[in-house]
């Protein structure tokens, strides 16, 4: 979604969700993040990128790029290849924030396949809360995106603006911004240190 667009928005601000969910992982003990992300492109990529980048720097924790895997297409595949790689390129890395649920599951999909202890070797986080992330194990902790809010939403303004149109009025575009919250499941589920 572009920002630039005139035209009304439901959205969450993926910055501050990617913070919380990077914060997480350094109040439960992790200390060398690495962040699987998006493409260069979609504004939420980037803003969950800055999230994650800016609370390592607040935390007092050096950004390295080198922990920085870019999706093409943010597919499972390629959370399966990028554990492949952190564990092989940086086997100190003890979190890992992914940009979407199916990327964390790949990665997850990865660590049971190699007797990967999550979240005691490595703990993981995801994005959106999909029922995925209920039933796999362990089950992923992730960020909650209220998609049935924000789809109720959408549709107001939607009903709204077609409204103005049919009596001739003019509709001013605007935004509407959800909270989201973490929920912390099996997959970095320990005590803080």
């Amino acid at each position: 979604m572009s920002k630039l667009i005139p035209s009304s928005k439901v959205i969450i601000n993926d910055q501050k969700a990617a913070s919380e969910a990077v914060q997480h992982l350094i109040d439960i003990g992790c200390k060398k993040i690495a962040h699987i992300r998006g493409p260069e492109n979609p504004q939420n990529a980037i803003d969950r990128f800055l999230g994650y980048k800016k609370t390592l720097e607040k935390n007092g924790i050096l950004f390295d790029s080198k922990l920085v895997y870019t999706c093409e297409n943010v597919t499972f595949d390629e959370g399966l290849e990028f554990a492949k790689q952190i564990v092989n390129d940086h086997p100190d890395v003890d979190g890992i924030f992914a940009v979407t649920y199916l990327v964390a599951v790949g990665v997850l999909a990865y660590f049971n396949e190699k007797g990967i202890q999550v979240p005691d070797q490595i703990a993981v986080i995801g994005f959106s809360n999909w029922f995925m992330a209920q039933v796999i194990t362990p089950k992923l902790s992730t960020v909650d995106q209220p998609s049935y809010e924000m789809g109720v939403a959408a549709f107001s303004l939607l009903l709204e603006e077609m409204i103005c149109h049919k009596e001739g009025k003019v509709f001013h575009p605007r935004t509407i911004e959800l909270e989201t919250s973490i929920i912390v499941r099996e997959s970095s589920l320990r005590g803080a240190k």
